[in-house]
């Protein structure tokens, strides 16, 4: 017992001087976001954990860690930085790209499986829909650090990836009964049920988030620990609140958060320090999922069933049917009653990067679902390709005039 505790510290030890060394040189190198050498280190580490007999560990990603961990605190994290005032500015077209883009998305994937490669409609498109989630902890990662980004442009980014990825949990949970449990299809009952969920999903969040300032104020409340205390259980507590009466989870937090709001009545020592916390949570926990999802790569991926052709398909897809969606919806898309330029409308499409939430989904199918196991390797397959590549066609967007 001693032995893996000294171990288990031992390699956390090791853990945080390897997030140093990355940092300094993926600021001098200034070829990935520090988030993407942390996942291609996972990958290193699955690789020889997978492949030599070390004694290292083989590591999984867990969907309910990933889903009631580290959502949560990262959702929370980067939305308590947004001011409420200005998510009106990107609500409508966020929303639009969240729900109606994912549908068309879903569509898009859904159909070239089902005419390619014979896979039958619900089960395609349930990919497609799984699949078509920008992961908003992947995404605020990939920004976090990029100064090039506008605020706004950053709000729109960061916002839809939200939206879609409550829209996706929900459409994955409709699904998921019609394959699974047997139930019929109806779209009236379904477009009742996805109300439902983001509706009490952002009362919820709203309530919870203005009950957490309250509390605060009739405790006299300003100390950084005492703050510190409320949000980590308004961001936690919220998801699973909502989880609970089956609202969206990921909605909720983001509702609460912005409710909570990050403006105080007046700025001082202990919001900056709270501001500090959440900072190094946020970094601490995308090290820790990024990590884990590149040492998963291989324990949990099975790559032996996947044809080349159906590989080349999936990454051409992953560029195809989000392009598609934002160029269907181009026309509709304002921000300020202003058009989207060729250079944002570029850089929209390439954040739009996918990551655990998508593999966290797939691991939540029953275990007798033949497709799993293609499905997961297939998703493996093109979060790691959009995490690699989709940064520096970032980059090279961004140098453009």
């Amino acid at each position: 017992m001693n032995g893996s505790i000294v171990s288990i510290v031992l390699f956390g030890v090791s853990g945080l001087v390897a997030l140093n060394a990355l940092s300094y040189y993926s600021h001098r190198w200034m070829i990935f976001p520090d988030i993407v050498w942390i996942l291609l280190l996972g990958v290193l580490y699955g690789g020889v954990s997978h492949f030599f007999d070390w004694g290292l560990p083989e590591l999984h990603l867990n969907p309910e860690l990933v889903l009631y961990a580290f959502v949560p605190l990262l959702i929370f994290a980067s939305t308590q930085k947004i001011c409420l005032f200005n998510v009106r500015k990107i609500l409508i077209p966020a929303s639009l790209i969240g729900s109606v883009g994912i549908l068309i998305s879903m569509g898009i994937i859904g159909a070239t499986l089902h005419f390619l490669f014979d896979i039958a409609w619900l089960e395609a498109l349930l990919f497609g829909a799984i699949i078509s989630a920008t992961d908003p902890l992947a995404v605020g990662a990939l920004l976090h650090s990029n100064e090039n980004v506008s605020p706004l442009q950053k709000l729109l980014i960061e916002g839809e990836s939200i939206f879609n990825d409550g829209f996706v949990v929900t459409v994955f949970g409709i699904l998921s009964l019609v394959l699974f449990k047997g139930e019929s299809f109806s779209l009236v009952e379904s477009g009742g049920s996805f109300l439902y969920h983001v509706t009490g999903a952002l009362l919820l969040g709203f309530a919870l988030g203005r009950g957490a300032r309250w509390l605060l104020k009739v405790w006299h409340e300003e100390h950084f620990t005492l703050r510190t205390n409320i949000t980590l259980s308004l961001a936690f507590g919220s998801y699973i609140l909502a989880e609970t009466f089956h609202f969206s989870g990921i909605l909720a937090v983001f509702s609460s958060a912005l409710a909570y709001g990050y403006k105080p009545k007046k700025d001082d020592h202990n919001k900056h320090t709270l501001r500090h916390i959440w900072d190094y949570f946020e970094y601490i926990a995308n090290s820790a999922l990024f990590f884990l999802l590149g040492a998963s790569f291989l324990s949990q991926a099975s790559f032996e069933s996947l044809s080349a052709s159906l590989i080349i398909a999936a990454l051409l897809l992953l560029f195809v049917s989000r392009f598609g969606a934002l160029l269907a919806l181009f026309p509709f898309i304002r921000i300020e009653d202003q058009k989207l330029s060729q250079k944002e409308f570029l850089l929209l499409n390439f954040a739009g990067a996918r990551g655990a939430v998508s593999i966290a989904l797939i691991l939540l199918l029953p275990g007798s679902f033949p497709l799993k196991p293609h499905f997961l390797s297939l998703a493996f397959v093109m979060i790691l390709f959009s995490l690699v590549v989709y940064p520096l066609i970032m980059q090279r967007i961004l140098k453009t005039k």
